[in-house]
């Protein structure tokens, strides 16, 4: 394992695609890519010409992102959008349930937790915690929802790593081929598009989308939000 992680650390350095790498990936190499992933970005935004951050409508980013991925292992928001809606991909989102209640989802993701949580008052702090325990049907529960090994999925938890990295592991070890880190988790997508999946204000952008009843938007009780469409006075929640 030690192995296949210092090569994605040297490819993912490098800025090429971690190829060799199939399909002998690991946790591991997953996150050496998520951590090293920014400075290849850097290298590739000195070099395009058409825009600083391509997004995910661009049809030459398209293209390069459907052509770059599994094998590039970890998805940047945009890349992730593009997976979703070009690419076939499903949003395997591996947080707790509660979490997803409590702080927002993706409204098509399929939620299959890699941890159970619930809410307990804890007499001796006199608080209301969290209390966690392993989902020991983990690996069950994703091979009756995706009994083909070959699905396409991107791995997302809240910040793309309390969970991602763990999910991923465990669903390459059970066989599954086709798989993503979300990079930033669902707290780094809410900071980009808005709860009807169009892109926030302020960012650069004009691009509107739109789209019919199976809209790709976002779900969300709007607990401790001001206003949903800004995005600057929201604190990502802690559990």
């Amino acid at each position: 394992m030690a192995t296949v992680a210092a090569r994605a650390c040297t490819v993912a350095a490098q800025g090429q695609r971690p190829q060799a790498l199939q399909p002998a990936r690991s946790g591991a190499a997953f996150r050496a890519v998520a951590a090293l992933r920014p400075a290849a970005r850097q290298q590739l935004r000195a070099v395009t010409v058409r825009a600083m951050v391509p997004v995910w409508t661009d049809p030459e980013f398209t293209a390069e992102t459907l052509a770059a991925f599994p094998d590039q292992m970890i998805a940047t928001v945009e890349e992730a959008r593009c997976l979703i809606e070009k690419g076939g991909y499903t949003y395997l989102d591996v947080r707790p349930t509660l979490e997803l209640d409590e702080a927002g989802r993706y409204k098509q993701c399929v939620n299959i937790p890699l941890v159970h949580s619930k809410w307990w008052y804890n007499p001796a702090s006199q608080k209301r915690e969290v209390k966690k325990e392993d989902n020991e049907l983990f690996i069950q529960q994703i091979e009756k929802r995706f009994p083909n090994k070959d699905a396409l999925l991107l791995v997302g938890c809240s910040d793309g790593r309390t969970y991602s990295m763990e999910a991923l592991e465990m669903l390459d070890e059970a066989g599954y081929t086709n798989l993503v880190g979300l990079k930033g988790g669902f707290y780094s997508w809410f900071r980009v598009f808005d709860n009807k999946g169009n892109r926030r204000r302020g960012d650069g952008y004009t691009e509107t989308y739109t789209h019919d009843g199976d809209s790709c938007g976002i779900h969300s009780s709007g607990a401790g939000f001001e206003r949903m469409d800004k995005i600057e006075n929201w604190a990502p929640p802690k559990f």
